[in-house]
């Protein structure tokens, strides 16, 4: 038997291709996102043969879709639960600070920090019993910040904090938090951020000639590297950390 997680916002990018890591290792998979059909749709049939996802529409911007997403979710894995990824979350862009609504704020805050400690309460007693842990994804813009989309820069710079008081809090408990902070990966996060596909396209080339790998991440480096962290064997010892992946992008900064 496999080990029991749930991810969310599973049903493309990061998350997808997390959930596609464990599936394809054999372990039991709850697949979280707000539309069942977009979550069947997203897995490919040489994995489904590999395993049995399990799919869960739910809406973690809010308290009972978290509530909801924890009991259900380990209903479908049997009562158990190993690991909890917290990879829901959304981007706006072109939202000044200095105008941005009420509204679009609370969006931000609601999907992509709220989530993250709901989700955390709820599970807590569950990966408690089980010596599990938590992932958060969180973002390079936690650290370097991007005009136009300060709501998401602040949500995902709370998140590294909830992610380090967590640790602190439920390592008693033998419960690890971790969280992983990518730079640009390829994914649909930009055109559902307000770009065109040919805005999009544009920004990731930019993004990856200023980065000293020079490319952008796959939802697959993210993946390896989350599949790490909620590995006991290999990672035990590891929690509390916000761990930059972004192929050397911050290096590349000017310092005048």
């Amino acid at each position: 038997m496999g080990r029991a997680i749930i991810v969310t916002g599973a049903s493309a990018g990061i998350g997808l291709g997390i959930a596609l890591k464990y599936i394809s290792e054999g372990d039991d998979v709850v697949m979280v996102g707000r539309s069942l059909e977009r979550l069947e749709a997203a897995i490919p049939k040489e994995i489904q043969a590999k395993g049995k996802p399990l799919f869960l529409a739910q809406d973690v911007s809010t308290l009972d879709g978290c509530k909801a997403t924890i009991e259900e979710g380990v209903k479908l894995l049997g009562g158990r639960l190993d690991a909890l990824v917290n990879n829901a979350g959304s981007l706006k862009m072109g939202l000044p600070l200095t105008t941005i609504s009420l509204e679009d704020w609370a969006f931000h805050m609601n999907l992509n920090v709220n989530s993250v400690l709901f989700l955390t309460q709820l599970a807590t007693p569950l990966l408690e019993a089980s010596h599990g842990s938590i992932v958060n994804i969180s973002s390079v813009v936690a650290q370097r910040p991007l005009a136009g989309a300060g709501a998401y820069c602040v949500s995902k710079a709370a998140v590294d904090m909830l992610t380090k008081v967590s640790a602190l809090e439920l390592g008693p408990k033998g419960v690890r938090v971790n969280a992983i902070n990518p730079g640009t990966v390829k994914s649909s996060i930009f055109t559902a951020a307000g770009l065109s596909q040919e805005q999009a396209a544009a920004y990731m080339d930019r993004a990856a000639q200023s980065t000293p790998l020079g490319r952008i991440g796959a939802p697959e480096d993210v993946a390896e590297l989350c599949y790490f962290l909620t590995d006991n064997a290999k990672s035990g010892w590891l929690t509390g950390q916000c761990i930059l992946l972004e192929g050397g992008k911050l290096l590349s900064i000017p310092t005048s």
